[in-house]
């Protein structure tokens, strides 16, 4: 039950508009093809299920790390500690392992609801995970989420280079909730200062140990853009 919050239908769609089935991201690592109780959701979110009864740990193979792709835990943001690809997760009951890959900008609701109109209403937030080059991508789309066809919509793209992310949208949807939150993982050392539009930031805080740089109090309009930057 708890895999259906990543894929909540479990069906074929035959249609020249669908994904592809197989939508391998690593073709040429041959361990992945008898891969099948990991899966990713996109590019960048790996997710490692049990499916055996009474099992408190899980094996997880995890792609990339032999050319520099650094994966880390969802909910410490932990570096996963990999050996030769392959890792012993740690999976009592209730707790899905899930990781995200370096090189992935994720918008996010900042502020989770008990219904899916609640969640939609409340603030976003940003991750974004930096591979070795200091780099990071990502887009999301939104719209009102309830037409059907859709109408408006508007994609916010988030590219990070150079100690920098810059986010902007392209649309004609007009996005109500604020940006209030964002994560940095993969900072290296403690900045020195933080902007926005290279005004200084105050609210801001460096957790060494995970190389994690959070941005609060944000308040800041997706409509417009914006620019974060540390030095």
């Amino acid at each position: 039950m708890q895999l259906a919050a990543f894929h909540p239908f479990y069906r074929n769609h035959n249609d020249h508009r669908a994904l592809r089935h197989e939508p391998y991201q690593w073709e040429d690592e041959e361990e992945l093809f008898a891969i099948d109780r990991q899966f990713l959701v996109g590019r960048g979110v790996l997710v490692t299920s049990v499916l055996e009864p009474g099992a408190t740990t899980v094996d997880g193979f995890f792609p990339g790390t032999t050319s520099g792709v650094v994966w880390r835990d969802w909910y410490t943001h932990k570096r996963v500690a990999v050996v030769h690809g392959r890792a012993t997760l740690s999976a009592p009951l209730g707790h899905i392992n899930v990781h995200v890959r370096s090189g992935t900008a994720l918008l996010l609701h900042a502020s989770p609801g008990y219904t899916t109109t609640e969640t939609r209403d409340g603030p976003y937030g940003l991750l974004v995970v930096l591979d070795d080059t200091g780099y990071a991508f990502g887009t999301a789309y939104i719209d009102d989420g309830i037409s059907d066809p859709p109408g408006p919509s508007t994609t916010i793209v988030i590219t990070t280079t150079a100690a920098e992310v810059d986010v902007s949208a392209q649309g004609g949807w007009k996005i109500a909730s604020r940006l209030v939150k964002i994560t940095v993982l993969g900072v290296k050392g403690r900045p020195k200062g933080v902007t926005i539009a290279r005004k200084n930031v105050k609210a801001w805080k460096f957790d060494e140990a995970v190389e994690r740089l959070v941005v609060n109090d944000l308040g800041v309009d997706l409509n417009e853009g914006m620019r974060l930057g540390w030095k």
